[in-house]
């Protein structure tokens, strides 16, 4: 290899790397054959800058496309080793060779010219977070500046799988920012984000807009105010939900590009993930969505076994198709599966707040362990406070122990959050829920037909609502809404509604369940 010329030669051949993939290799190299831990790795290829463990991931994949998939072996929860030689080039003037026993490189140059489909230096799940620009801020809010822009970097540094520039760099940009695309090209990033503050009398209006670097191409915009003189009260919260909206915009993005493509495993195992939890976390819960997740993430494990993405997306699938009874195993040996599947995902990567919240959710269901399942949902929350679902994961907890005001400020929590996601539904559910049992028919129906606006097909929303019609009179309305639970698996008969519903109860509280079970069976659901 060729340092000095980011080349890599065999066989007559030369490939052109990236710098990323050269210092990779570099780093390698010189330890000689020995493992690398992936801590060292990642100061060694991203010096000064906020990288998460799959962005090294990325960077393996790549460099194993040039020197062979079995030329770097992946030491599970180590590190990374080099399996071949390598040397430097005999003299300047001479074609770089690879010492006997090397793996040849693929055929020909490639680009690294900026082009649309040209991978970006730091992967395709990186993001530049540009210094918000200050409009009309007396001198005494001058500082939210590089607060904001900080807060938000650092917490999309928690995020599963992106590679943020740090905050250092970005200051450097100040108040006069280039053109997206060329900032783009510039950092090697995919995604740039770029915002502004201004005030407007007691009020501080925060507009911020995200766009493709490699297009050029604006794809999401928010806007957000909250007072001037209490802007400390409600910035974490303003940086949460940009967070959460950006992670769900860049796998997004990501997922589009699909994994056809790919020529190496791995790159396709990400792709499959990365489509995998699309369908799990921004489309709606049916049973259609977790058949192509399931496909998905199963597509994902066979390539990369090593993968926690793709475990945590089958882990979740399948507790789904388990819990809602949407295939013909058995339900107790397909909740079994999940929780083994999501302890594995927690085992391969454990700072995934997606993994702990599937962990959450098998450890509830089969297990039935309700501390441990709620430990794992605030370690979620303490690896990334904008996590939005293990907020409304917390609150059914809370209001299945009989905790209805608590549960209610939960979902308030993550609403803030998250007010757009599909997993709201199951917020519009506890809310319902938790109406219904402090005695308010009324607000129950209202919030269950806020959550069918959202997903139709979400069963446990016309449990509630069926009940709470019932004891409105609306009998109609109940009638029908039983005739729909009856086309659910999982709710179709007073036993059903009992297994899927028992679990998640605390003893002391399960009067709450006979209750709604009393009032289904006044409305018409039939015991088996």
């Amino acid at each position: 290899m060729d340092t000095s010329r980011d080349e890599v030669a065999g066989l007559g051949q030369v490939h052109k790397l990236e710098p990323r993939a050269m210092r990779l290799l570099t780093a390698l190299a010189q330890a000689g054959g020995e493992v690398v831990p992936a801590d060292q790795l990642l100061e060694a290829v991203w010096p000064g800058l906020i990288v998460t463990p799959s962005s090294l991931y990325d960077a393996v994949a790549l460099l194993r496309k040039v020197l062979g998939a079995d030329h770097i072996t992946t030491v599970p929860r180590k590190g990374y080793r080099l399996a071949t030689v390598v040397a430097p080039p005999a003299n300047s003037a001479a074609a770089p060779t690879v010492a006997p026993g090397a793996a040849p490189p693929s055929a020909g140059r490639t680009d690294t010219m900026p082009s649309e489909t040209a991978e970006p230096r730091l992967g395709p799940r990186s993001v530049a977070v540009l210094p918000f620009v200050m409009r009309g801020l007396p001198e005494s809010l001058s500082f939210l500046s590089e607060s904001l822009t900080g807060a938000l970097i650092s917490e999309l540094s928690r995020q599963p799988g992106l590679a943020v520039v740090a905050l250092g760099t970005m200051l450097t940009f100040g108040q006069r920012h280039p053109p997206p695309q060329q900032l783009a090209h510039d950092l090697g990033v995919r995604y740039v984000v770029d915002g502004h503050l201004e005030q407007h009398g007691d009020r501080l209006n925060v507009g911020v807009q995200g766009g493709d670097g490699r297009r050029g191409t604006q794809t999401w915009a928010d806007e957000l105010t909250l007072p001037a003189n209490a802007w400390h009260a409600t910035a974490s919260a303003v940086v949460g939900r940009l967070a959460r909206a950006l992670r769900f915009e860049l796998n997004d993005l990501v997922s589009q590009e699909g994994a056809v493509a790919a020529s190496d495993a791995e790159v396709q195992a990400r792709a499959f993930a990365a489509q995998a939890w699309v369908q799990l976390y921004a489309r709606a819960q049916t049973p259609d969505t977790n058949q192509r997740a399931t496909r998905q993430a199963r597509s994902a494990v066979a390539l990369a076994p090593e993968l926690s993405q793709g475990w945590m997306c089958l882990a979740y699938a399948d507790w789904r198709a388990g819990n809602y009874r949407w295939s013909d195993e058995p339900r107790d040996e397909q909740l079994a599966r999940a929780l083994v599947e999501a302890e594995r995902a927690v085992a391969l990567d454990p700072r995934d707040p997606d993994a702990l919240y599937v962990l959450a959710l098998t450890t509830r269901s089969h297990r039935r362990q309700r501390q441990l399942a709620d430990e794992a949902l605030r370690h979620c929350l303490r690896l990334s406070s904008s996590y939005a679902p293990a907020y409304g994961l917390l609150a059914l907890s809370l209001e299945r122990h009989g905790r209805h005001d608590d549960a209610r400020a939960y979902c308030d929590k993550a609403f803030e959050l998250s007010p757009l996601e599909p997993l709201r539904v199951i917020w519009h559910w506890v809310r319902a829920e938790a109406s219904l049992a402090t005695g308010e028919p009324l607000a129950a129906l209202e919030e269950a037909q806020r959550g069918m606006a959202v997903n139709p097909s979400y069963g446990q929303l016309y449990v509630v609502g069926a009940a709470a019609a019932w004891r409105l009179g609306a009998v109609e309305q109940a009638l029908e809404w039983v005739a729909t639970l009856r086309r659910h698996a999982a709710f179709s008969s007073l036993a059903a509604v009992r297994v899927t519903f028992e679990p998640t109860f605390d003893p002391a509280c399960i009067g709450q369940l006979e209750q709604l079970l009393d009032t289904l069976r006044e409305a018409g659901l039939p015991a088996q």
